[in-house]
């Protein structure tokens, strides 16, 4: 292993979150009742997972992190199909509510990162009263002991654990991303429940009872992106501070950006002022050919006026002529004639109308007067309902359509 640097008390006693009350967490019992058991008159020392976790993060953050025990925290897998972090957040409780034996207000569920199956994320659940201590110690990033080692590799999909064994205390990190810290007399019975998956064994030796894979005295380095986490989330996150100094900062981005923005509004005035006169000479040239003696100024209207072509009469309509013969033919009628529907249409001029009469006689009729009349008929499906006929007649002015 790398060479540590000192740590002095400041510094680890970060580990420890609480001088006169410990929390022993299962990892399947995390904010049980029992999660404050008795008081500490004075505190352990660092743990060698502790002081890992502190060498790998001393460089990326400025305020040594808060450490919690592994005791204290249980990380669970959960898969959540919705994207987006905050909705992720959101959607952690109702995911995690069966497994966690305490109720969901007693517990501050964190969530820590995403793992390489689709929609399958890791996520921290620690008692409310120890997150709060942890919250009240400083304002210093809080990090699992359990993220000192990186999660295994499964083998043919099976489970791996990766076991780092320092004096009584043993760190299990799962190939599906969960872990926990237990009693090394504790470890050869949770390793026989979890049906003996394969070992890989770091720092001390481990009992002769447990099955090892391979074994290497030096554990490897802690996983980047299990350092990037942080169980400050939600009504535990970081507070801002400091809003005058962003406050300043961002008025003078603002100024900075004000003064670019005018400077380019000048040149392109300029610009613009220097395209604007040319296209001026331009069109005065050009207009001096057909109109001599006339200035151009902004104002086009007078231009407009002395180029635009006569405005000719407008066209008669045929629609009145139409619908005024066409109604007088009708007037000859024995029963009164209504339209449902008139459309007039020209080139050549047609009225489409949908004709209502009492009965089908009625609408023969209304065809004989209108072609006795000099229109164009063409008559559409007759139907007669309730005693009422009627049919789409198109009449134009004069012959047949």
């Amino acid at each position: 292993m790398k060479n540590r640097p000192s740590h002095n008390d400041e510094t680890l006693q970060k580990g420890h979150i609480n001088k006169r009350q410990t929390a022993k967490i299962d990892p399947d019992r995390v904010g049980s009742k029992r999660v404050f058991e008795g008081a500490l008159n004075s505190l352990p020392p660092p743990s060698e997972f502790t002081i890992s976790l502190c060498d790998a993060l001393a460089e990326s953050l400025d305020v040594p992190p808060l450490i919690l025990p592994g005791e204290k925290v249980s990380l669970m897998a959960a898969v959540l199909p919705v994207r987006g972090a905050r909705a992720k957040r959101a959607a952690l409780p109702f995911a995690l509510e069966d497994r966690i034996s305490a109720p969901l207000e007693d517990v501050h569920i964190a969530l820590c990162r995403a793992l390489d199956e689709p929609d399958l994320v890791v996520a921290a659940v620690v008692d409310r009263n120890i997150m709060q201590a942890a919250v009240d110690a400083g304002d210093s990033a809080v990090v699992p002991e359990i993220f000192a080692l990186p999660t295994p590799t499964s083998v043919d999909e099976k489970p791996v654990w990766a076991v780092w064994l320092s004096g009584a205390r043993a760190l299990v990190r799962v190939s599906d991303g969960t872990g926990f810290v237990v009693d090394v007399a504790m470890l050869p019975l949770i390793w026989a429940q979890a049906a003996k998956p394969l070992i890989n064994s770091y720092g001390d030796v481990l009992s002769e009872t447990i099955e090892v894979h391979s074994y290497d005295a030096h554990p490897p380095e802690p996983d980047p992106k299990d350092l990037a986490v942080d169980l400050r989330q939600g009504a535990f996150a970081h507070k801002a501070t400091n809003w005058a100094g962003y406050a300043k900062r961002a008025a003078m981005i603002a100024a900075v950006g004000a003064i670019g923005h005018l400077g380019i509004m000048v040149a392109d005035t300029v610009a613009l002022t220097r395209i604007a006169d040319r296209e001026r000479a331009a069109v005065q040239a050009a207009i001096d050919t057909v109109l001599p003696g006339l200035i151009v100024t902004r104002d086009v209207e007078p231009i407009l006026r002395r180029l635009a072509p006569p405005v000719s009469a407008p066209k008669g309509s045929a629609f009145l002529p139409i619908l005024g013969n066409m109604s007088a033919a009708l007037l000859e009628a024995d029963t009164p004639i209504s339209f449902r529907r008139l459309t007039f249409a020209d080139n050549p001029a047609r009225l489409t109308m949908l004709v209502e009469v009492p009965g089908l006689d009625d609408l023969q009729q209304a065809e004989r007067l209108l072609r006795a009349a000099g229109f164009g008929v063409t008559s559409g499906a007759a139907t007669a309902t309730a005693g009422v006929a009627e049919a789409e007649f198109v009449v134009t002015a004069g012959g047949r359509e």
